[in-house]
């Protein structure tokens, strides 16, 4: 299975669509990561056969009630917490997001906010999370790419 992942486009969905274009137009799932929200509906409209699991940013907060701060979703076995960040504080670092993401039984975060491509991970009562943040699409060019085969996960950046 093949995902992009994606966050802080700003009112550049057209970043996304060309990220798209590089893998021919074709991924299995496509997360967002939030602060662009609006952008999906453009891209969505591109492609509308690819699924999308969406996620508000701290710029997105017009859709409130619409999208979650925060998901815990399955890839093919394993728990990824999805959010933008903020409300984790990951700007003053990534503890509380860690945290968290053991306490909702993931073992993998994926975040934005930032705007800076980060893949690391961090040890938690002997418990390894991993941290993933694919960048901003509209702001570096960065985005994540996510490969899942019999509940292992190979993450990656990609660049525009």
């Amino acid at each position: 299975m093949k995902i992009l992942v994606f966050s802080d486009s700003h009112s550049h969905p057209k970043y996304i669509e060309e990220a798209i274009k590089i893998h021919g137009g074709v991924c299995d799932l496509v997360i967002f990561l939030g602060d662009g929200i609006r952008d999906i509906d453009y891209v969505k409209a591109k492609y509308p056969s690819i699924p999308f699991f969406l996620v508000k940013g701290n710029c997105d907060m017009l859709f409130s009630s619409e999208y979650p701060n925060y998901s815990v979703i399955d890839l093919e076995g394993v728990r990824v917490l999805i959010t933008h960040g903020h409300v984790f504080g990951v700007k003053g670092g990534l503890e509380r997001l860690a945290n968290a993401t053991k306490e909702l039984g993931a073992k993998y975060a994926f975040f934005g906010h930032t705007h800076i491509p980060t893949d690391t991970a961090i040890e938690i009562d002997g418990e390894t999370i991993h941290i993933f943040n694919p960048g901003s699409i509209s702001y570096g060019g960065t985005y994540g790419v996510v490969n899942t085969s019999r509940g292992v996960l190979v993450l990656s950046h990609g660049k525009i």
